[in-house]
């Protein structure tokens, strides 16, 4: 499986966009940045961690760094990329984590079982506008790439109705956003409370109490979710036996692998690796 690096689609920019006309079937792939994709144009079936799901005009999916998928049998498929780099959650829009919806949607504690999500038509005419701008360098190319992805984004989490029932996150803090960081980047690292609060220079206790409240998870939990995502990545695109996979992602026992991908899964990492392969 071919894993898209952050140097083939960002120039000076941490966000950018293109447009796919007429895209064909596009074999499983993953990608080390945060991915959207909007469908323009035409159907298709995509294949991804969650399931096989039919897309249509105005479907969108959002894919985080591990994350893999694929488009088979389209017909007249468009489709608007938009990649950010994760470093952009945590500095420009750190803000979205006080967001509860917004920051379920852009964080491991997500639900990608909730996609393909169905946007607005005047959403939709914002994207092909904004794509369709001859800008002359990267800053205005920054500028409207956040207010694109802020606008989908706003429409993604509008689809799922009011959180009636949810108060606003606490302030995202910048310990909470570091230690983000650093288990994005190292998942196979042997992360602990104890050293990853060392690391941000903040106690366990609190950084456990700041996680939470911020992510609705503890870090380990959240860890163990970036894990599973990965090994996922690994098992539909490589033929790495599973007990590799395991290692690879940071967990160094077989059965507890298995036990730990089929919590989040719901099969068995050798069951997995058969029903989404690409046939």
């Amino acid at each position: 499986m071919h894993r898209v690096q952050r140097t083939e689609v960002f120039a000076a920019a941490a966000v950018a966009a293109e447009r796919f006309e007429r895209l064909p079937e596009t074999a499983p792939h993953s990608h080390d940045f945060i991915e959207v994709a909007v469908v323009t144009r035409g159907t298709a079936v995509h294949r991804a961690a969650s399931g096989v799901r039919r897309l249509r005009r105005g479907s969108a999916i959002l894919l985080r760094p591990g994350d893999w998928h694929g488009y088979e049998d389209c017909r007249g498929l468009s489709v608007a990329n938009l990649y950010v780099a994760p470093e952009v959650f945590r500095r420009e829009l750190a803000w979205v984590h006080e967001q509860p919806r917004l920051g379920r949607l852009v964080s491991a504690t997500g639900s990608p079982g909730d996609q393909p999500w169905q946007l607005p038509a005047g959403v939709l005419a914002m994207v092909d506008d904004a794509l369709d701008l001859d800008l002359p360098d990267a800053g205005p190319h920054f500028a409207v790439g956040l207010g694109l992805l802020l606008c989908v984004l706003g429409a993604i989490a509008a689809t799922a109705g009011p959180d009636r029932d949810a108060a606003p996150a606490p302030r995202a803090h910048p310990a909470v956003l570091a230690a983000v960081g650093l288990l994005e980047q190292d998942v196979a690292e042997q992360w602990t409370l104890s050293t990853l609060a060392a690391a941000v220079h903040v106690s366990p206790a609190h950084l456990a109490r700041q996680f939470t409240a911020q992510l609705g998870t503890p870090p380990v939990a959240y860890l163990g979710r970036l894990r599973a995502e990965r090994a996922a990545a690994l098992l539909i695109g490589t033929d790495l036996p599973v007990a590799t996979i395991g290692r690879t992602v940071g967990w160094t026992d077989p059965n507890y692998a298995s036990r730990r991908f089929r919590q989040y899964f719901g099969h068995s990492p050798a069951t997995y690796r058969q029903l989404f392969s690409s046939p």
